[in-house]
């Protein structure tokens, strides 16, 4: 099954943070890149630790992500 999932990556220092809120998921690299596949390599084991049902209960497969940008 295919999740659409929020991602926020910044800069911290040297390294970038990769977040996943709604699974509540954050993993380090050098890179943007290097971070979020970090990060899917975090939530793989997430899901091989507790099982999918219990890591995405919260989220729908059928849920639309995207970019809102608001300028103040």
């Amino acid at each position: 099954m295919n999740y659409k999932l929020p991602v926020t990556i910044k800069l911290c220092g040297k390294e970038y943070i990769a977040r996943c809120e709604p699974l509540r998921a954050t993993a380090t690299g050098d890179t943007p890149e290097e971070a979020l596949k970090n990060l899917k390599e975090a939530i793989d084991e997430m899901v091989a630790e507790f099982g999918r049902e219990a890591v995405f209960q919260d989220i729908s497969p059928e849920v639309d992500v995207r970019v809102l940008e608001v300028s103040v």
